[in-house]
């Protein structure tokens, strides 16, 4: 019998680090002190992680250990807070986020 088939693209850590490829390509405003892919992988974490609120995922990520995997997981450097997450995904347009759908569908 032979060893299973497996697909890195297709895991888990295959999708993030194609979701955080596709992230770091859309142009980031000047003069923001957090990264545009660190705002848009933590959004995808909130989600992945499955978080009952953007106040409890800003409280997690005080922690160290909740840093250390946010960074080893997910790629990010340094998570916004959740004010801060909602006013820079809000001024996103949708249109950017499409490349990710095409590249994982």
């Amino acid at each position: 019998m032979s060893a299973p088939f497996c697909r890195k693209h297709l895991s888990i850590e295959g999708l993030l680090k194609e979701a955080h490829r596709v992230f770091r390509r859309i142009p980031d405003a000047p003069g923001h002190d957090i990264a545009l892919v660190d705002h848009l992988m933590s959004g995808l974490a909130l989600f992945g992680l499955k978080y009952p609120s953007l106040l409890q995922f800003d409280q997690d990520c005080r922690e160290e250990t909740t840093r250390a995997n946010l960074k080893a997981l997910y790629g990010i450097e340094q998570a916004p807070s959740d004010t801060r997450l909602r006013e820079r995904l809000d001024e996103l347009a949708p249109s950017h986020v499409r490349p990710l759908y095409k590249a994982l569908l």
